[in-house]
């Protein structure tokens, strides 16, 4: 048993279109012969006498104009016998009799709208809470589910947790069928609501099976599946779904506030993590600089008492003890424990000196 697709078709009814074109016609018809056989007759109406063929010329006149409808190059129209669809109508003028046929006509552009509405006039209230104006709508909100706790699945992230989310999504579609559209919708408010309610069912599906970080993954994938799946249901029903895309999804505002300041803090975290491999990398710097010039300074002073050993041809233990002499009396050092302080110093300082006079030197 074949699937029901929803309500069959409407065909228009040719022959019932062309009788009544006919009737026109004769109705016009009728009236110019009347005007010619009357038209050297006054007739009377009452009290009021008119000329018969200049009257009739004019009722012709009168109704042809009434019967003449004009469909826009931008719009898709179809001619009715009260409610009875008879015949879809290209653009341009239209004969159809006063009194026997209707036109309905509709933009064939190209149509967007956002559900459940333009973001402005989404209520952010609590939903026990009355509309604050007419043109008020309430937001779709759907409840994702837990995060698995097998670590293996990776649901760790901030956004991953059982949530309310509010979703919005933008459709895009087009009149192509005037006697299925009227038939099913009736106007494009209709189509809205339609398109809402079936929208909100298959994201509510979507949501209930991820987290909100998976859903937000999901996006493409469900925008594919939201398309399809309205194409399937209204595509036949007078219209064509051009597109649907759902917009990512709003969270609370603590979790939004929390989310914003996620960058400001690693942004920090980074900054604090250079200063200090900046301050490390001075401080390396700086070490091996005082390093380098302590290991020059030693070389020096190796290099000096190396010349005066060999210059002098005295022991290394009389240079090391004419260079602690020295110290000793530039720094104004009086030796601790010496009988004599200075006195001491200086017989230190005599010694060194005597030891320093190069040998068979005597004086």
């Amino acid at each position: 048993m074949a699937e029901n697709q929803g309500p069959a078709p409407v065909l228009g009814d040719h022959e019932l279109y062309k009788k009544l074109l006919f009737a026109g016609i004769a109705i016009i018809g009728a009236l110019l012969i009347l005007a010619w056989i009357t038209q050297n007759r006054s007739l009377k109406f009452g009290e009021i006498e008119f000329n018969g063929g200049l009257t009739f010329f004019e009722l012709a006149l009168f109704y042809s104009i009434l019967s003449f409808k004009t469909a826009s190059a931008d719009a898709i129209a179809g001619a009715y016998c009260y409610g009875r669809a008879l015949s879809k109508l290209g653009s341009g003028p239209h004969f159809l009799p006063f009194g026997l046929m209707q036109i309905k006509s509709k933009s064939r552009l190209v149509q967007e709208f956002q559900c459940p509405g333009e973001p402005e006039k989404v209520f952010r209230g609590h939903d026990n809470e009355p509309l604050t104006d007419k043109d008020m709508v309430r937001p779709i909100r759907v409840v994702t589910r837990a995060p698995d706790p097998d670590p293996t699945k990776g649901e760790t992230g901030i956004l991953d947790a059982q949530m309310t989310l509010i979703v919005s999504f933008v459709v895009q579609y087009a009149i192509t069928d005037i006697f299925n559209f009227v038939a099913n919708f009736g106007d494009e408010k209709q189509v809205e609501k339609q398109v809402r309610d079936i929208g909100e069912i298959i994201i509510a599906e979507v949501a209930s099976g991820t987290t909100p970080a998976g859903f937000i993954k999901k996006l493409p994938e469900t925008n594919d599946a939201l398309r399809k799946k309205m194409r399937d249901r209204l595509n036949h029903l007078g219209i064509t779904i051009e597109s649907v895309r759902l917009i990512s999804p709003d969270v609370s505002l603590a979790v939004s506030n929390a989310l914003a300041g996620i960058p400001v803090a690693r942004a920090t975290a980074e900054q604090e993590v250079i200063t200090a491999e900046a301050d490390k990398t001075k401080a390396i710097k700086a070490g091996e600089g005082v390093a380098s010039a302590t290991r020059a300074k030693l070389m020096a002073e190796a290099e000096g008492r190396k010349k005066m050993l060999d210059a002098l041809g005295v022991s290394g233990e009389a240079v090391l003890a004419s260079e602690t002499a020295k110290s000793l009396i530039n720094a104004n050092t009086v030796v601790v424990g010496a009988g004599g302080g200075m006195t001491d110093l200086m017989g230190v300082v005599k010694a060194a000196q005597t030891v320093l006079q190069p040998k068979g030197d005597k004086s």
